[in-house]
């Protein structure tokens, strides 16, 4: 019975420390990031994003997104949007500023792929009747650049603002001009 005591215990005293040393980590550890991510400027992208730190220069997030519907029960003509990013960026400076906060600066490059389908209502000269509908396909090449601030709070919930210029090139309404972006995302 002494000895069933004496390891749980033990056992809870390594329990403690160790939880103990993980609730005061430094956020700045951390290896891998998940959560949501929007970065927006003349057209957005966003989606579900993973982060995974090389080292402390060099990181790299990986977004996807995609959307569904059926147009007639809806007022947009978009029936469908896919994107896919790879976004590395490197840090440039990092600093905790006390246990429970930390952040670091860091410059990004951004490049995907963005598909749409838009079904669209084609009405006769005076816009008295509907003649049909018709359904184009866009497929674009998105690229972005800037810099961001991750801020990280009690050692895992990243908030990353994000600021650059963002372009969507593509035949239909290719774009570039200013962009910013924010995530939440959890560490670990």
């Amino acid at each position: 019975m002494k000895k069933l005591i004496k390891k749980l215990i033990t056992t809870g005293l390594l329990l403690c420390m160790t939880a103990g040393t993980a609730v005061f980590a430094s956020g700045l550890e951390n290896k891998n990031a998940i959560g949501m991510y929007i970065l927006g400027g003349e057209r957005g992208i966003g989606g579900i994003q993973y982060e995974r730190r090389f080292n402390d220069l060099l990181s790299l997030k990986t977004g996807v997104f995609a959307m569904y519907h059926d147009n007639t029960s809806y007022f947009t003509d978009q029936d469908a949007e896919f994107n896919l990013i790879l976004e590395p960026d490197f840090t440039l400076y990092e600093t905790d500023w006390n246990d429970k906060v930390a952040s670091r600066l860091f410059a990004f490059a951004l490049a995907g792929y963005d598909f749409q389908m838009d079904t669209e209502a084609v009405w006769d000269e005076d816009h008295n009747h509907k003649l049909g509908e018709e359904t184009k396909m866009i497929h674009s090449a998105v690229a972005a650049a800037g810099f961001g601030f991750d801020f990280i709070f009690f050692g895992h919930l990243s908030v990353p603002i994000q600021f650059g210029f963002m372009g969507i090139i593509n035949n239909d309404s290719p774009n570039v001009g200013f962009c910013g972006g924010v995530a939440l995302r959890y560490g670990w």
